[in-house]
């Protein structure tokens, strides 16, 4: 219990004899404690360093030394500890402010901001890559993206290749992950079974990724996509290319050896939605789980009551049931 103070569980039990044995020696203490003298003697050194223990006086009753009230020993300790938490919280606060600098830093190298704050340029491969991973990363409702498959035959420098580990990450927290790609593979597979839901094209008219529907990546140069990026921010930039993503999905074709595409009728968001709500979560814990508002979260539970037909919370969770959702 008083490790947190610098006492182990001998020193503690030492400690605790002592309190209501103060004239014990060495080896009474020893013989009580069933320990060995060495043992005994190791714990009343960590009790003087601890200032819980003065050296024994010809005043003193007899023993190894008095013991400092625990009021005042364990007070100064405990005290002692609280200022060194508070000085390791201010450390921890300065160094996540330093590694959120460090982190905006590390994704604007490269950038060019346009007049009129809607659109960014971001020069050089590796710029596209982190452009590309930090809308995968804090996407909270919505990721669809065409890109190249991440295939063998693929250029490995090419920067706008699929980052599978993060999108399946991505797609495990509830995010709906949508991608279109040009070619079949085990590692699209293994991002389908984590919940993203992936289709085929013939060939890509454009290189896109799109989170949440207010930020979007494209080349700066179709011609030459690793030269760098554009992030678009505006509105009806956004809604277009959504649009042009919706058109393109819906003439896409399946990816071969997995499920028909949202074969349950529910997105991987609206699946994790359900099985909090199965947890008995509220709507307020919900969406912080998900990372969505609360407005987004209910309005996905009001879909999903139409869907199934369902006129409370209980019967949504036992149609859910039914259908193996939950």
């Amino acid at each position: 219990m008083l490790e947190v103070l610098g006492l182990d569980s001998g020193t503690e039990a030492v400690y605790r004899l002592m309190l209501t044995h103060p004239g014990w020696g060495v080896d009474r203490l020893a013989g009580a404690l069933d320990a060995d003298r060495h043992t005994v003697v190791r714990a009343l050194d960590t009790l003087a360093d601890l200032a819980l223990l003065r050296s024994a006086t010809a005043d003193d009753t007899p023993g190894p030394g008095r013991l400092v009230p625990p009021r005042a020993g364990l007070g100064a300790l405990l005290e002692r500890r609280q200022s060194e938490l508070a000085r390791t919280q201010l450390e921890i606060d300065a160094t996540r402010a330093a590694v959120a600098d460090l982190l905006t830093e590390y994704t604007a190298l490269g950038r060019e901001p346009l007049p009129g704050g809607g659109t960014e340029r971001f020069a050089g491969a590796e710029a596209v890559r982190r452009t590309q991973a930090d809308l995968a990363a804090r996407a909270t409702d919505e990721f669809l993206a065409l890109a190249p498959s991440p295939a063998a035959d693929t250029d490995a420098d090419d920067p706008w290749l699929l980052d599978l580990p993060l999108l399946r990450e991505t797609a495990t927290r509830g995010v709906r992950v949508r991608i279109l790609v040009t070619d079949p593979t085990e590692g699209l597979r293994r991002l389908a079974a984590a919940g993203a839901e992936v289709r085929l094209l013939p060939s890509l008219p454009v290189l896109l990724s799109l989170a949440d529907g207010s930020d979007a990546a494209l080349p700066l140069d179709p011609a030459a996509p690793g030269d760098g990026a554009v992030l678009v921010r505006e509105p009806g930039v956004l809604e277009g290319l959504r649009i042009l993503f919706r058109q393109l999905w819906d003439a896409a074709a399946p990816l071969p050896g997995t499920p028909a595409p949202r074969a349950t009728g529910c997105t991987s968001q609206e699946r994790a939605l359900l099985r909090h709500l199965a947890d008995g979560l509220t709507d307020e814990a919900a969406a912080r789980r998900l990372g969505i508002s609360l407005r987004t979260e209910r309005r996905l539970i009001s879909q999903l009551s139409e869907r199934f037909g369902a006129r409370s919370r209980f019967q949504l969770g036992l149609e859910a049931a039914r259908s193996g959702l939950v």
